[in-house]
């Protein structure tokens, strides 16, 4: 079953995309309302978007500009927020992008 999906997402870039974007958007709600947790969207965009993605490589340089921003802003309670979101940031992608490669290459794979 997975292997049908997984070669139906490799033969149907447009599909693919389309589905990415989705769930981008809903990766971004699920941020913004605490309601609908975010990280899902954001791992299954990445998946079905690639890592390569143009997209998503403008939006991670904007949220690692962002946390710079924090890191560096003039009251010392924003300063103290981005250095932990930068902490965590980092140890969140430690942890994910070894399995996201691993994903990729079982998707291209198949």
């Amino acid at each position: 079953m997975m292997r049908t999906v997984f070669r139906f997402l490799r033969f149907n870039p447009m599909v693919r995309r389309t589905l990415g974007i989705i769930f981008l958007i809903v990766g971004i709600i699920g941020s913004l309302f605490p309601i609908i947790p975010g990280w899902p969207g954001y791992v299954l965009a990445i998946i079905l978007l690639g890592r390569r993605d143009r997209l998503l490589r403008r939006l991670h340089l904007i949220g690692r500009f962002g946390l710079r921003w924090l890191r560096k802003a003039p009251a010392p309670h924003l300063r103290r927020i981005g250095h932990w979101l930068s902490q965590q940031y980092v140890e969140l992608r430690r942890a994910i992008v070894p399995r996201l490669i691993a994903l990729e290459r079982t998707i291209d794979d198949t």
